[in-house]
């Protein structure tokens, strides 16, 4: 021991010296030798050995501890009764000893904090616990806690939470000792800094300590006393910020609790601003809390009470009323005050001013429960006072009204422009012109007041408003367009000045932006003068503008000089040069002055957007091509930041408001944002731009100079040029080679280069900090112009210039100067040396070579010390400050950190572009900065380092060299071993440590790095989850953790590699994941409960359409049952602690966990679907999950989903859930008990009533009819009834089983048993009996279906059982509902079916066969089913379902099918076609197998056809060829099936005599490589006599005619054409020229006719787009002809024309039009349509009429009947249609509302008019009557039908009664339509926009409409009248105004039917003149109109 630690020992012995004196005189030898510099030195050695042997400081200090306890205890045993002098004396030698602890910690720590922590806090609370020591000592020790304890990171990183907990308790309870000695403000701090160090050092304080919190605040109230208070109520706001994050229903209850008091407190006592502010944040606190982002009610996400109303308006009527005081005073003020209220009060105000207006209620009696009384209740909450207060937007009107002094206008104008910006809703549209108006009269009245800004802001965010709705009527529209078109013109003059520009800029924008008033040519001069300069407002504007409007080509201005009077200079140039020169247009080259454009930032490439698009032809479309592309996320603007935004999203997490994590996050597609848009552009706008930015670079270099020259101007000026360049390349108008060959590339090089000039200088003098502000300035650009996105934008291409321009120098001194940055640091002393702890046995776990989890878990923490010299606290610090906080960095420190951005910025985008810079060189240099040997991360700047380098090196799209990873992760370990304690920056480390683990997911060529690297990092993260596990790491850490765990699955889906070592076990970590589902935080298991999917998808590897890729099915059930099992744990251990006093809170967070994993699931795991389904049943009454939150769950689920609504999603898997809830054996299990409210069933008898047919077969098959007759008897209907009704599925629980083979499977022959026993009770007497037998065979269709519907043919089903089917199925397709079995027992079935039917027939389609309909109704209703879900899988198993059934249906079709073979071949070649055709862009697993099982489907079908069927294909042929070509090229997964398929049908059997005709027909197939022998075999027979001529051509494809609904079958022969019309020109003029000799017969006439009927099928269907193009290049081909020839090719009704020619009898020419109409409608892809079309035939078809066709028609040789033998009844007796006769059948047709269209879509209108119609009794044909299952479904038919329904009823029409009544509306119906054209064609000038107008746009004016009058029209015209007549007479069926008619025929362009209508018009009018002379005057004004027609 050196001397000098002798003689501190000698002293600190003598110091318990038993002679006072002595002790003294050794106090003054104790005082020296502590801060002699030798003692100081040996003892901070000894004390950062671990050596304790030696003396040391905490040695030191206990002989001090006894010291003063012997000086204590002298005091304490003196006597009390002295002098005044004595008492004196005593006093002052107490404070003595507490100045020498003082001292004695001051030194000891003086140099890093080197005392123990828990010495320190067990001296302090021991001694303040300890009443005899008195005030002075008490707060002497209270002021080193606050200063030398809780202010060191060290020690505050190191008190537990239970000291933490003890301190609180210890100083509320001084706090709230009514004592004159205690310094209450003092221990007021203590409070508010333990508060904030137990809530960010653990996981916050218990919720009884509330209970502290509520009686400070009381007593603040009582003793009328707020000393301290601020303090208190900043604790309690740290506090509750923790707590309400899992504790929410307790924080509202305390903020009911309080507030009232904090109510009276303001009011009452004289509260400082501080105070005030406190309570605010504590008021809007609760507020967030109660109303998460706004919500008003409990069902939208709110927690209210009746007493928490009752606070909200006491709080809204004290807010006024500050609000008021606030002004008084500014107003009574003297000197200057600022004229706007804080930002806080206002926001605050907002808030509740959304809560607490309500249209409904203008005013409202509120009890004051905060007013004072003459005597204090003990309960302050009791009312004492009632006040009226004013509620509503008229409070605000009010106070704007009421007074001009802008100290009462502008808080409320404030209050206006946040709450509307908040809440927009909240604005009612009632108000919106009142307020507009008041705002408008506040403007023009003080231009140059203090108001106007706020006047300008309010008006921005009203109209911005007014942009979001929707609902405003037209009156209220032209009302408001008024005072808009007056506020811009204010606006636009009030750019002039400098004060407001910002504001005047933000409202026009505002304007634009909503469309509320149109711009016109004066608002583009405002960027051409000198009326303002360019700034970011301005340019944001200008970027708007020019997004919406297009830019003039002129506009005249006033300023002009004598340089523009050579030269006209367009707008578009005018701007350019405002952007670029402002005010220094006059000499450009030789001005000195700099533009703005260099001394401002702008929004990231907007300028050069501007400035591009302004050289662009379509500028407007340039611009929204560049808007359109999605901003990266480095640009982005950063959100307004709320510290509580996420606990409030939170909340509606919780509550099921927002379901975010149940949105699929679709990848934006980038493939539109391509360069190849093919702009054009100006090329003089071009070069003059060009030609500016040289001029302005050139300046800039011209001015250079080395001192003087802004570095950061170089650089923007620099940006500016490759921006440009980068805009140019991205739409493609110069290549990027061109632009590195440009001038504009060169001077931008130039630039940098006098830029690197600069850092190089300053590279020598880093510490001075004259250039620092300069370079960081220029760092902040640099950076700003690179782009690390992975998509391409035009950031991206300008980013890879702007990298070419940085020289190898520049970059190479940027890293050497970080590299002397870290190197000029100057070390503390003795910072980096270690405590000395006696408890700490440990060696450094980092250092050892077996780098385990463990290195982290251990006691031992190094010394982590401030870089300051003193340990101390700022006066504005509460608590230690964050070693990441700013405050610790001087500017050079962050100088180098964004020097360190920016070089790792470069170095990550670098990977894909040539650039001057070695990128390894630079990552080199970077990795040698936290080197071992110089990186000390007890500096908070190499801490700061280290994370920056963590977080921005890994790039995503070009990851890191493994080598260089490990280099990275090197000293991770060590970092989190220093500052594992300190949990602020452990959550700091692994939110950085998220971006390397991509990095990690690679697979390397490097196995050894990359596993050294994955190991360094796993055992991080191993260590922290061990620390979680002891209960060691705070919410906001494990909330970290949890997002690394996610990555990391993310990233090993499979953990294959993610396994973490703890403890020496290896735990992977998808097993992990799931257990923080049972965490202690709410926060923490939502964000867990909200990333489960991981463990069910993989999230990196999609397929092609970017859907995500599901997991194994044996991880996903794993998954599924660790994760449930967890959630489930967390609420048992709930149920447990129900005594806890936050066990609602608690209870009703787990709930939601629970709710919300399970629902994860269900979204996301198809596969798990059914059982997390069912897992939520169960929890309604396992958990007691309330019902409303499922249901909003579910809905949201079955919404994305594709279901309509809930109860078609839940009944989709009720079989399956009523299964499971019965297969519990538990009696409260019962089928009443099932949670049928999830149905949206109100009760049980709903449930029964709606649900029995899947109930009562899963009883019967239990043998529980007492339950069945139970469901009969509360639906109130007859239980064997029942039993009839559910019969085929009953049988389907049952069959199966008889028919599966014997497989030894003990299960299989219990289920025969248990099925034969249930069989015979069902053939019992008492039960079905011998009615089985009937119902077996009248529903043998159904219970074929039922039994295809249980088909699950598993990928798996192994090789004994292996089926075609299971080509198509995968491993995770999902099982479907109960009971379900393979392909080869159903087939079983079917064949154990026919073998039981009494006729023996040889398999069920013979006994189906005697029914031919049957195959119809099977074939139909499975079609019904694939038609009715969205689930990919569902309807994969559907086409499974389809091909077993028709497959066979094929075996049998040469027997054929009992005449339904025709009919069941065309179904099946149809539904095929309409389900290919609706095919996905992108093939996902299951739509491959999908599409793959349709092709060998159609192939199995074409081969048979070919083989059985004869000509049966050749029909169809063009149909199937058309439809599959895409296929070849769009979906590689079916290539060779499609490919197989058309050799099949065009090679192999290009010789069938059948296929021969047709195959010579078929359009050229594609001129690829793949068709290649499909082209050549199909040319051979096309031109087998020789080569086309163009005539031949033209010939040939007019020969062939498609199905309207298929128009794409067409594409290939649309193509040809268009390239037979090009190489044939020469033909084609001969062609035209004969066309237009003979227009009626010309072959060019019939081919435009044709094309353009092409296209108007092609509308709506699919393959549109190609179809339009395809014919617009063959319209272009042929060019200009007379069209007024194609006009008069009238498109004849075929059925019509045929039947005339077939049928002389109205009623069969009518049953053949609907008979043809309804046999293509069989054909349609819509599954109701073809179901009401076979209703349809039926009915006709077994009708006397009906038959009487039959017989006359088969004679021909038209295959329809072939078609529709099916559904002719061989029964004697014919159907009969009821007669509708009505007492009065005119008055249902008297309706103006069903003649004219109102408000709703015309396919509404129509087919409730041809519905009225049907039903009106007017209509006496009986095949009409029967069409109307077909008009409620098919709008078309409705139009083709109509004429016919109205021809019908004027036929029967003998008293004229129907004529008149049809002739009224029909005719109202063209006035209406004529009305509307009066007022569309007036003059220019804006109309008067009302309501009426509106609503006959929306209603009657339906071109759709209007053409199917029209039919109506022209259909009667042409039918003879049934008295001897003229045909003239034909044409008044009706009694019409033709001229009306005429008109709307004109406005829908039938112009020659316009004419010959007026004709009509006019020759009815001559002949009725001599009675018409009185009205002469108007017959002259209709001629005129008449005259107009026939001129158009």
């Amino acid at each position: 021991m050196s001397l000098a630690l002798n003689d501190l020992l000698i002293c600190c012995r003598q110091l318990e010296h038993d002679r006072a004196t002595e002790r003294k005189k050794e106090v003054e030898k104790f005082k020296r030798l502590i801060r002699d510099p030798e003692t100081v030195q040996h003892l901070d050695r000894h004390s950062d050995s671990k050596q304790g042997k030696y003396l040391n400081w905490d040695a030191v200090f206990r002989f001090l501890q006894k010291y003063i306890q012997k000086e204590t205890e002298c005091l304490r045993t003196a006597k009390s009764n002295v002098s005044a002098s004595t008492q004196a004396s005593r006093q002052k030698k107490m404070q003595e000893i507490s100045s020498l602890v003082k001292y004695f910690i001051k030194c000891a720590n003086k140099r890093a904090p080197r005392l123990k922590c828990q010495e320190l806090l067990n001296y302090i609370m021991d001694t303040v616990k300890d009443s005899s020591n008195g005030a002075i000592y008490g707060a002497d020790c209270s002021n080193i806690l606050l200063k030398d304890i809780l202010s060191v990171r060290k020690y505050w990183c190191e008190i537990s939470q239970q000291q933490w907990l003890e301190l609180l308790s210890v100083y509320f309870g001084l706090y709230l000792k009514p004592s004159q000695d205690i310094n209450r403000v003092l221990v007021a701090r203590i409070i508010h800094a333990v508060t904030k160090g137990c809530c960010s050092q653990t996981d916050g304080l218990n919720s009884k300590f509330l209970d502290f919190f509520s009686k400070s605040i009381q007593y603040a109230r009582q003793e009328k006393s707020s000393a301290g208070l601020n303090h208190i109520l900043a604790a309690l706001v740290i506090f509750l910020k923790t707590l309400a994050i899992t504790f929410r229903i307790r924080v509202c209850e305390l903020g009911d609790e309080i507030l009232p008091t904090l109510l009276y407190i303001w009011t009452q006592h004289r509260l400082n601003d501080s105070l005030k502010e406190v309570i605010i944040e504590l008021f809007q606190l609760q507020i967030y809390v109660h109303h998460p982002r706004g919500a008003k009610t409990q069902d939208k996400g709110a927690h209210e009470s009746t007493k928490w109303r009752s606070i909200l308006y006491n709080l809204y009527d004290l807010l006024v009323s500050e609000i008021g005081h606030i002004g008084n005073r500014g107003k009574y003020s003297s000197g200057s005050r600022n004229i706007a209220v804080k930002e806080n009060l206002i926001e605050l105000m907002a808030d509740i001013c959304h809560q607490v207006f309500n249209e409904d209620s203008r005013s409202l009696e509120i009890s004051q429960s905060y007013t004072p009384t003459q005597r204090e209740s003990i309960d302050y909450s009791v009312p004492c006072k009632r006040k009226r207060i004013e509620l509503g937007w008229e409070v605000i009107k009010d106070h704007l009204q009421k007074s001009q002094n802008d100290f009462d206008l502008v808080p409320w104008l404030q209050i206006a422009a946040q709450l509307i910006s908040k809440y927009p809703i909240s604005l009612p549209n009632c108000e919106l012109s009142p307020f507009l108006m008041i705002l408008y009269q506040l403007l023009p009245q003080q231009r140059q007041g203090e108001r106007t800004p706020y006047v300008l802001r309010c008006l921005t965010e009203v109209a911005l408003c007014q942009g979001k709705k929707s609902d405003l009527q037209s009156s209220q529209k032209s009302e408001l367009l008024k005072l808009w078109i007056k506020i811009w013109s204010v606006a636009f003059r009030g750019i002039s000045s400098e004060q407001i520009q910002a504001e005047n800029f933000g409202l026009l924008q505002a304007i634009i932006h909503s469309s509320l008033v149109e711009v016109d040519k004066e608002f583009w001069k405002l960027f051409t003068g000198s009326a303002c300069k360019p700034s970011c407002p301005a340019v944001c504007c200008l970027t708007l503008a020019m997004t919406l409007s297009v830019v003039p080509e002129t506009v005249k201005t006033v300023e002009q000089n004598i340089y523009e009077v050579n030269r006209s200079f367009s707008l578009k140039e005018l701007i350019m040069k405002w952007l670029l020169f402002y005010q220094l247009e006059d000499d450009l080259e030789d001005s000195t002055e700099l533009p703005p454009i260099l001394h401002s930032d702008f929004p990231h490439l907007v300028l050069e957007k501007i400035l591009v698009s302004l050289t662009m032809k379509n500028c407007k479309a340039a611009m929204n091509f560049f808007q359109s592309v999605p901003e990266c996320e480095q640009h982005q603007k950063s959100k307004e930041d709320s510290s509580f935004l996420e606990v409030e999203e939170l909340y509606l997490h919780t509550t099921f408001d927002k379901m975010d994590f149940l949105t699929i996050v679709k990848e934006h597609d980038i493939g539109k944002h391509q360069s190849s848009i093919g702009f054009s552009v100006h090329h003089n706008l071009k070069e003059s731009l060009d030609h500016y930015l040289l001029v302005l670079s050139g300046q800039l270099l011209n001015n250079y100079s080395f001192e003087n020259t802004n570095l950061e101007m170089l650089v923007r000026c620099s940006s500016l040029l490759v921006g440009v360049l980068g805009c140019y390349c991205y739409v493609g108008v110069i290549t990027e080679e061109e632009a590195y060959k440009s001038e504009l590339f060169q001077k931008a090089k130039s630039l940098m280069q006098c830029a690197g000039q600069s850092i190089t200088s300053f590279k020598n003098k880093t510490n001075e900090e004259s250039g620092v502000g300069s370079l960081r300035n220029m760092m902040s650009v640099c950076t700003s112009c690179l782009c690390n996105c992975t998509k391409h934008s035009p950031n991206k291409v300008a980013a890879g210039f702007f990298l070419r321009l940085l020289t190898s120098k520049l970059v190479n001194d940027i890293a050497d100067i970080c590299k002397s940055f870290t190197s000029f640091i100057k070390k503390p002393l003795n910072s980096g040396e270690l405590e000395s702890m006696e408890d700490d046995t440990d060696e450094n776990l980092m250092e050892v070579e077996d780098q385990s989890s463990m290195n982290l878990i251990g006691d031992y923490c190094p010394s982590t010390v401030n870089d300051s010299n003193e340990s101390g606290e700022s006066q504005n610090t509460i608590g230690a400050a964050n070693p990441l906080a700013e405050e610790h960095l001087s500017k050079q420190d962050l100088l180098f950190l964004d020097m360190l951005k920016f070089l790792c910025m470069c170095i990550t985008t670098a990977q894909t572009t040539t650039v001057s810079f070695r990128a390894a060189d630079i990552r080199r240099k970077l990795f040698m900065l936290i080197d071992c040997s110089t990186f000390d991360p007890t500096k908070f700047l190499h801490l700061h380092m280290y994370l920056v380098l963590l977080k921005e090196l890994p790039g995503e799209e070009y990851p890191l060299p493994m080598e260089d990873v490990v280099e990275l992760l090197k000293p991770l370990s060590n970092v989190c071993s220093l500052y594992r304690r300190d949990q602020d920056v452990c959550k700091a480390i692994l939110e950085h440590a998220l971006h390397i683990v991509t990095n990690l997911s690679q697979d390397s060529i490097d196995p050894e790095n990359t596993r050294d690297a994955r190991g360094q990092f796993l055992t991080v993260i191993g260590a922290f989850w061990h620390l979680t596990k002891e209960g060691k790491c705070t919410s906001s850490v494990r909330l970290a953790l949890v997002k690394c765990l996610t990555i990391l699955l993310e990233a090993d889906p499979y953990s294959k590699w993610a396994i973490l070592n703890v403890m020496r076990k290896d735990l992977p970590v998808n097993e992990v994941f799931p257990q923080f589902l049972a965490d202690n935080h709410h926060q923490v298991r939502m964000l867990a409960a909200e990333s489960i999917n991981r463990l069910f998808q993989d999230m990196k590897h999609g397929d092609s359409s970017r859907l995500l890729k599901a997991l194994p099915l044996k991880l996903q059930q794993t998954a599924f049952e660790n994760a449930y099992s967890k959630v489930q744990k967390g609420m048992r251990e709930v149920l447990h602690s129900a005594e806890n006093p936050d066990f609602t809170d608690e209870l009703y967070n787990r709930k939601a966990v629970l709710l919300t994993t399970i629902a994860v699931v269900l979204y996301c795991s198809p596969i798990c679907e059914k059982q997390a389904l069912f897992a939520l049943c169960k929890s309604v009454k396992e958990n007691g999950l309330v019902p409303h939150l499922i249901k909003k769950v579910l809905e949201k689920v079955s919404e994305s989903f594709g279901y309509r609504h809930l109860e078609d999603f839940m009944a989709s898997h009720l079989d399956y859930l009523v299964l499971e809830w019965l297969n519990i054996q538990d009696t409260r299990y019962s089928l009443s008990s099932f949670p049928f409210i999830l149905l949206n069933y109100t009760n049980v008898e709903d449930f029964y009533r709606s649900c029995y047919k899947v109930l009562i077969p899963h009883l019967v098959i239990r043998s529980h009819f007492d339950e069945v007759k139970s469901i009969a008897n509360q639906i109130q209907e007859n239980w064997k009834s029942l039993l009839t009704d559910c019969f085929p599925k009953i049988l389907v629980n049952i069959l199966p089983y008889f028919a599966y083979e014997d497989t030894g499977d003990s299960g299989m022959s219990q289920q025969r048993e248990t099925a034969a026993k249930v069989y015979d009770i069902l053939k019992d007497e008492n039960l079905l009996g011998k009615q089985i037998d009937h119902l077996f065979i009248s529903n043998l269709p159904e219970i074929v279906v039922e039994l295809l519907m249980t088909l699950h043919d598993p990928a798996n089903s192994g090789a004994s059982h292996s089926t075609d089917l299971c080509n198509f199925s995968g491993d995770l397709d999902p099982a479907p509902n109960p009971p379900h079995f393979p392909s080869h027992v159903i087939k079983a079935t079917f064949a154990y079916i026919s073998n039981c039917h009494k006729t023996k027939f040889k398999n069920i389609l013979e006994i189906l066969s005697k029914s031919p309909d049957s195959y119809q109704k099977i074939l139909i209703a499975i079609c019904e089913q694939a038609a009715e879900t969205n689930n990919v899988y569902k309807k994969n198993r559907i086409l499974k379902i389809y091909h077993l059934f028709v497959s066979l249906l094929l075996k049998e079709i040469k027997s054929g099918l009992g005449g339904a073979w025709a009919f069941v071949l065309r179904d099946v070649i149809y539904t095929l076609i309409h389900y290919i055709n609706k095919r996905p862009p992108h093939f996902t697993d299951v739509s491959s197998r999908s599409f793959s099982l349709c092709c060998d489907l159609l192939t199995r079908v074409c081969q048979t056809a070919v083989t059985y069927c004869k000509d049966a294909l050749e029909s169809h042929l063009h149909v199937i060829v058309g439809t599959v070509i895409p296929l070849v090229d769009d979906h590689l997964e079916v290539r060779e099936q499609v490919l197989d398929l058309l050799k099949y049908l065009v090679i192999d059997n290009k010789d069938n005599e059948n296929l021969y005709l047709t195959i010579k027909l078929l359009d050229p197939f594609p001129d690829h490589v793949v068709f290649k022998d499909l082209r050549i075999t199909q040319q051979k027979i096309k031109y087998s006599r020789g080569p086309f001529t163009l005539l031949e051509e033209i010939n040939h494809f007019l020969l062939v005619s498609v199905y309207d609904a298929l128009p794409l079958a067409r594409l290939e022969g649309l193509k040809d054409l268009r390239r037979q019309l090009e190489q044939h020109k020469d033909q084609m003029k001969d062609l035209m020229r004969a066309s237009q000799d003979n227009p009626q017969d010309g072959i060019m006439v019939k081919l435009v006719v044709s094309l353009l009927q092409l296209s108007k099928m092609a509308v709506n269907h699919t393959g549109e787009r190609e179809v339009l193009e395809a014919v617009g290049s063959c319209l272009g081909e042929i060019g200009p002809i007379d069209f007024s020839t194609i006009a008069i090719q009238h498109s004849k009704d075929a059925p019509y024309t045929k039947a005339l020619e077939l049928f002389e009898d109205k009623e069969l020419q009518w049953t053949f039009i609907m008979l043809t109409h309804l046999n293509n409608r069989l054909v349609e892809d819509c599954v109701k349509v073809r179901s009401a079309a076979v209703t349809c035939l039926k009915s006709i078809l077994a009708t006397r009429t009906g038959h009487s066709f039959w017989e006359i028609y088969k004679m021909t040789a038209d295959p329809m009947l072939t078609y529709l033998q099916p559904f002719r009844t061989s029964r004697k007796k014919f159907l009969e249609v009821p007669r509708l006769d009505k007492e009065s059948p005119l008055e249902d047709l008297d309706d103006v509302s069903l003649w004219i269209p109102q408000s709703e879509h015309h396919d509404i209108w129509i087919k409730a008019l041809a519905g009225a119609l049907l039903d009106s009794g007017g209509i006496k044909s009986e095949i009409l009557q029967l069409l109307k299952p077909m008009c409620e479904v098919k709008t078309d038919f409705c139009q083709t039908v109509l004429p016919y329904l109205i021809h019908d009823i004027l036929l029967q029409d003998t008293n004229e009664s129907w004529r008149n009544l049809l002739s009224t509306h029909i005719q109202g119906f063209f006035t209406n339509c004529f009305r509307h054209s009066s007022q569309t064609s007036r003059s220019t000038t804006p109309a008067n926009l009302d309501s009426e107008s509106e609503h006959f746009v929306q209603g009657c004016l339906d071109k759709k409409s209007q053409r199917t009058m029209l039919a109506v029209v022209d259909y009667m015209r042409r039918q003879k009248r049934p008295f001897l007549g003229t045909v003239f007479d034909d044409a008044f069926w009706l009694e019409l105004n033709y001229l009306e008619v005429a008109k709307v025929a004109q406005s829908c362009a039938a112009h020659f039917t316009a004419l010959l209508y007026a004709e009509i018009y006019a020759d009815k009018k001559n002949m009725d003149e001599q009675e018409k002379r009185c009205l002469m005057g108007k017959e002259v004004k209709q001629g005129d109109e008449v005259y107009e027609i026939r001129r158009c």
